[in-house]
This record gives C-alpha cells, sequence and structure tokens, in this order.
C-alpha cells in the first residue's frame, strides 16, 4: 500500500488556505480527507513543529505560518516524519548472482537520480500553485453542474 502521508499533509494546507479565515475543525478536514480528526491533528502539530501552520488562538483558528506562494512542494516533504526516499532498492538480492550482486548499486545510482530531480522540481511547485488548480477546477465543476 503506498504511503499518503505527503499527499494528505498537502491536502490539509490547502483546505485551511482555501477556507482562510474561517473556523475550522480538524472533524471538517478528516471528513474532506475521509479520516480520522486524530490523524489530522498529528498532521497539525507536526506542520506546526515545522513552523509552516502558525500558532493557533484557540482549535478553530487555524492559519498558514507563511503565504502560500512561499511554501514549495519540497518545504511540505521535508516536514515529513522519517521522510523515506521515493524510491528504494531491493537489497535483499543474491550475492552469489553476477545480476544480483550489482543491480542495487547500480538503481541505488539512478534512484538518486531520479530523487534529487523530485526534490529540484518540487521546489519549484508553490502551495499557491495547488490552490489556484484547486480553485479553477472548482469553478469547472460548478460551471458543469450549473450549464450540465
Amino acid at each position: 500500500m503506498a504511503n499518503t502521508q505527503f499527499s494528505d499533509t498537502i491536502h490539509v494546507l490547502v483546505y485551511i488556505a482555501y477556507f482562510k479565515g474561517k473556523k475550522m475543525t480538524s472533524q471538517e478536514i478528516a471528513s474532506s480527507l475521509e479520516t480520522s480528526p486524530s490523524l489530522i491533528r498529528k498532521i497539525m502539530a507536526n506542520l506546526k513543529h515545522h513552523q509552516l501552520l502558525a500558532p493557533t488562538h484557540g482549535p478553530t483558528q487555524l492559519a498558514l505560518a507563511h503565504d502560500p506562494a512561499e511554501i514549495t512542494l519540497r518545504d511540505i516533504y521535508a516536514t515529513l516524519p522519517g521522510q523515506a526516499p521515493l524510491l528504494n532498492v531491493d537489497t535483499h538480492t543474491s550475492q552469489s548472482c553476477p545480476v544480483g550482486q550489482t543491480v542495487p548499486k547500480v538503481l541505488s545510482h539512478y534512484y538518486q537520480e531520479i530523487q534529487a530531480a523530485a526534490e529540484a522540481k518540487m521546489a519549484k511547485i508553490t502551495l499557491q500553485d495547488i490552490l489556484n488548480d484547486v480553485t479553477l477546477m472548482q469553478r469547472l465543476t460548478s460551471d458543469d453542474v450549473q450549464f450540465g
């Protein structure tokens, strides 16, 4: 099963930015993600620890610590607990086989390049970019419903 921590963390931040200035609860955010409020509180605590969420004055006053245009996907990715690489090499291979001996070493090199490229791309995508796309898709969807 794929790890959705990154996606869920982005989702929480987009939700808070989208509903900026409105009172919101972990239950409401959890409903959007179809998960438990305790997971949302854990994500938010981690985001506060990494200074992407502002300290709150009451449980319903949520706000980003920075403008969405200043928060990159790389910034968000860096907050993930136990941040694992995107790709992992199977190192449990036969050392008596020439392929088993060398494929993990060869793949490690390529996987490091892929990781670096992915992180470089993440550094160019901001939370504002995602928020803009969410807003646009919401408008298009509501237009389809109205004119459909």
